[in-house]
């Protein structure tokens, strides 16, 4: 039990702690997203905190789901990791198409947690599927950016 719960405070915590972190770091960036050109359809700045941290509730719920499994965690890290890199790619570097480029990578790992989350606990599909479109809709975002800006 005990065991159990170190697991998924390590889960939460890192899906948490780390983007968390890192967006407090270079918050002072944030400013230049409302001087892009952006797409009709792109919210407002404020809203892409608030849909994250639903997202990560969610990523986090299908991990602890699935923990048991070291294959699925590690896919849930790897996602995690070209997650988080973005952030810096995107707003501190101003490289968009290595954002673009991240993303795919991000969604395509996405894609096959989500497939090996279904295999171990098909529920988890429910939990992943947000994040899937939400991916979907970055990628026209961050597409729509790299060309015009």
């Amino acid at each position: 039990m005990k065991n159990i719960l170190k697991k998924n405070i390590v889960i939460i915590g890192l899906t948490f702690l780390i983007p968390g972190i890192i967006s407090f770091l270079i918050k002072d960036s944030f400013a230049m997203y409302k001087s892009l050109v952006q797409p009709k359809f792109s919210p407002p700045a404020y809203f892409f905190p608030i849909a994250w941290s639903v997202l990560y509730l969610l990523m986090s719920i299908a991990a602890i789901l699935t923990k048991e499994n070291d294959k699925c965690l590690k896919l849930y890290y790897l996602q995690l990791f070209f997650n988080i890199i973005w952030t810096p790619i995107f707003f501190l570097f101003k490289n968009y198409l290595l954002a673009l480029i991240d993303l795919l990578v991000l969604l395509g790992t996405v894609l096959c947690m989500t497939y090996k989350f279904f295999n171990e606990n098909n529920k988890t599909i429910y939990l992943l599927i947000p994040y899937i479109l939400w991916l979907l809709f970055a990628l026209y975002l961050n597409y729509f950016v790299y060309l015009y800006n």
